[in-house]
């Protein structure tokens, strides 16, 4: 009889504790990676490498379906500034506008190329991430004008379902001579 009540006494112990490490289990499962391919850093670099790229030939740029790895479509609010935004608005509240406001310029364009130069940095504590990069650019538009430019980008995160997603973006860019970054484009190598 001792025996079939500690049976039951652990059966039931082991029971009530399963709550507790479902929660456990979902939040860890819930958390953001903080190194390697899916930490802040590495997002942020696929973001100007591969979400702001552009091929000739590549499908029209719409925001919400390149960019839906990066950005929380569902909350859009935020704080979004670049001083390159085409338009008279250069700060938006609301990813959805900020990105829908590029399209025109992505499509405009023949190709849009990145690298990333200098001055990488990530600040990661819990469910919120910093990142900083040194990116430079060179966009050639269907007329054939080149436009070629060296930026700055810090990106605040914020993790969310087990995603990292872009919250607050600040991007500063100067125009430069295309010669000056050639033997950048294409490199997307994190440097500090």
């Amino acid at each position: 009889m001792a025996r079939v009540f500690k049976s039951v006494l652990a059966g039931a112990l082991a029971f009530s504790m399963l709550p507790a490490f479902l929660t456990q289990a979902s939040a860890a499962g819930a958390a953001c990676a903080t190194t390697g391919v899916e930490s802040p850093l590495a997002l942020h670099r696929d973001w100007i490498m591969d979400g702001w790229e552009r091929r000739e030939g590549d499908p029209a740029f719409v925001f919400a379906k390149k960019m839906q790895r990066y950005y929380d479509l569902q909350n859009t609010q935020g704080v979004f500034f670049d001083n390159f935004a085409p338009g008279k608005t250069q700060l938006f509240g609301d990813s959805s506008r900020y990105g829908a406001n590029w399209e025109d310029l992505q499509n405009a364009a023949r190709s849009v190329h990145h690298g990333l130069s200098t001055g990488h940095d990530q600040l990661a504590d819990g469910n919120v991430a910093s990142t900083t990069l040194g990116f430079v650019g060179r966009l050639e538009r269907l007329n054939g004008e080149v436009l070629a430019f060296d930026g700055r980008s810090q990106l605040g995160w914020i993790c969310k379902d087990g995603a990292w997603k872009i919250r607050q973006e600040l991007n500063y860019a100067w125009v430069v001579e295309p010669e000056a970054i050639a033997d950048l484009l294409g490199k997307g190598v994190l440097a500090p």
